[in-house]
C-alpha cells in the first residue's frame, strides 16, 4: 500500500490515509444512508486501487470537512 494515484500523490495522501479520511467522514459527517453507501463504495475502490478522479475529489472534500 502507499501512493495509488498520481492525483492523490499530488495531494500528498496515501492509500491508508484516504481510507482513514473517508471512514471518519462516514462516522462523523455522513447523515444519510446514501452518503454512507457512496463513501463505502469509495473506500472499496481505493482499497482495490481502482479509484477515479471523482473519488479523489470526494476524498479531498472529506479531508477539508474533517
Amino acid at each position: 500500500m502507499g501512493y495509488f494515484n498520481v492525483e492523490l500523490m499530488k495531494a500528498e495522501i496515501t492509500q491508508e490515509e484516504a481510507i482513514y479520511i473517508v471512514t471518519n467522514y462516514i462516522q462523523r459527517i455522513a447523515d444519510n444512508k446514501a452518503d454512507k453507501l457512496y463513501a463505502a463504495e469509495v473506500i472499496e475502490r481505493v482499497h482495490n486501487e481502482d479509484s477515479s478522479t471523482k473519488d479523489i475529489d470526494f476524498i479531498i472534500r472529506c479531508r477539508k470537512m474533517l
